[in-house]
């Protein structure tokens, strides 16, 4: 399994926007490319920092820019003023589970 690491850098209602407009319009697509294996998001709300994190089944899928989005990405960052610091692809070598609480 590969991961893409994207750095944003924006306000939180900034970048917050960006992922409501990327699950929108983006992730039900995505969804079906062949090897998309799920996302991650981070926010440092002091830092003013995003980092979306995306699982791909192989680095096919990873280096394959149409199928994973990546100028659909580029848009809504740029549409939403979250400026796109850095993009870096990553083998995952360990996955535990993650359970994520709903927020109250």
């Amino acid at each position: 399994m590969f991961a893409r690491v994207t750095t944003y850098s924006g306000t939180p209602e900034k970048i917050e926007r960006a992922l409501e407009t990327y699950r929108e319009q983006v992730l039900p697509w995505v969804s079906d490319a062949t090897g998309f294996r799920g996302l991650v998001v981070l926010l440092d709300r002091d830092r003013e920092e995003g980092i979306a994190l995306t699982f791909w089944a192989d680095e096919a899928s990873l280096r394959d820019n149409v199928a994973s989005g990546a100028a659909l990405r580029d848009e809504i960052a740029e549409a939403a003023e979250t400026p796109i610091v850095e993009v870096r692809s990553y083998e995952v070598i360990a996955a535990d589970e993650l359970a994520l609480d709903e927020p109250s």
